[in-house]
């Protein structure tokens, strides 16, 4: 059971995709439908990858279009290797869905790829209903085709309230706990990287502001105006404190110091021995490692924006009151109208090539925590 809220749907969210195992680190992806440079192949609703992208530095800028401008990337790649792996991996793409695919022989390299590809689109479009999660990649000097799959975020919002932190910092009975938890949030906040309420690019931050314009434009009552006074000064105090490194050093001597007395006690060590084995595995390793923001790899229309990262995993002030049940509709009632949703993504070759950490352990892992925390708060009146 998912303890974070769950996004509303409309009918305009994408088909999700369960994935389908446990993403590696590719170099650059490229997609059957690939158009020219500036074109648009994707209807509303429909995603493909058109721009390609290097993984450990964002996004390369690096395109096949069918009149194909040569890049920095392919004018330095072995072209010979290139056009044979591709050769290769086409023949198999074709053997494994039955297809007959024209000869592109005669024509001179890289146009060759781009002319294949097009015919590959058509065809894989009458024989497999999943054609768009084809893609083609190019990573260590090595070409390619895999299949696009994600991680279920099960359309959820993750949003971890600071205001429960705040509460029980201030309480003696809970003073140990609180100490611990203060060194779990530390850890999601300076190396996972969630995005924070109180820093102005966060999305969040604009959705509070937005609330804020309409208690004073529209008024509210005395309790929504205190409540929203509270998430502004608390989000900045917890804020502080979660960037202090002292709260992420102290982390194993808390974990280790800590003994449970309350079944509260006992829910928030499960959670930070959760937390604090992500961190041991993966101590540099930020929660965006497998996302690919639609918005650097597509040239998306206004009207067809994508769901973010930072729209669906955020602090937050509280999960409780009016002003999270504000929150939560601004949210739903903006998000209905993004066409598709960002996830963590990895693709598998076809050819059963073995990539290291081609796998979704860890956000699997994180997003567990996560919702275990949550669940924390939504149980306890904190």
């Amino acid at each position: 059971m998912n303890y974070a809220n769950t996004i509303s749907r409309n009918g305009k969210a994408s088909k999700k995709r369960k994935p389908s195992a446990t993403a590696q680190t590719v170099g650059a992806v490229r997609t059957v439908d690939e158009k020219t440079k500036g074109c648009r192949g994707n209807t509303k609703g429909q995603t493909e990858v058109r721009t390609a992208c290097d993984v450990a530095n964002a996004f390369l800028e690096m395109r096949f279009p069918p009149r194909l401008q040569e890049t920095e990337t392919i004018q330095d790649c072995d072209r010979l290797k290139m056009d044979r792996d591709f050769k290769k991996s086409l023949s198999l793409i074709a053997k494994k869905f039955n297809l007959s695919l024209q000869d592109c022989g005669n024509i001179p390299f890289p146009y060759n790829i781009a002319e294949s590809m097009a015919d590959l689109k058509k065809q894989l479009k009458k024989a497999e209903t999943d054609w768009k999660e084809v893609r083609l990649i190019h990573h260590n000097n090595s070409t390619y085709f895999a299949k696009e799959d994600r991680y279920d975020t099960g359309m959820t919002l993750y949003y971890i309230p600071v205001i429960p932190l705040y509460n029980i910092l201030h309480n003696s009975a809970t003073e140990q706990a609180s100490q611990l938890l203060l060194s779990v949030y530390a850890y999601i906040y300076q190396i996972l990287g969630v995005p924070y309420y109180r820093t102005d690019d966060c999305y969040l931050y604009s959705m509070y502001e937005m609330l804020e314009n309409w208690m004073y434009d529209d008024g509210a009552e005395e309790e929504f105006i205190a409540d929203f006074n509270d998430a502004k000064r608390i989000g900045d105090f917890i804020k502080k404190i979660i960037s202090d490194p002292i709260n992420l050093h102290s982390y194993t001597n808390r974990l280790k110091t800590f003994v449970a007395k309350t079944d509260f006690d006992k829910k928030c060590l499960t959670v930070a021995k959760s937390f604090y084995k992500i961190f041991c595995a993966y101590p540099k390793v930020q929660i965006d490692r497998k996302f690919y923001p639609l918005r650097f790899r597509e040239g998306i229309d206004i009207d067809e924006r994508a769901v973010s990262l930072d729209n669906y995993v955020s602090f937050c002030a509280s999960i409780k009151g009016s002003l999270f049940e504000s929150l939560c509709q601004s949210v739903n009632d903006d998000l209905q109208e993004y066409f598709e949703i960002d996830e963590p993504t990895r693709f598998i070759p076809y050819d059963n090539r073995r990539i290291k950490e081609n796998n979704f352990d860890f956000e699997s892992k994180v997003f567990n925590a996560i919702d275990s925390l949550i669940q924390i708060w939504q149980e306890h009146q904190y």
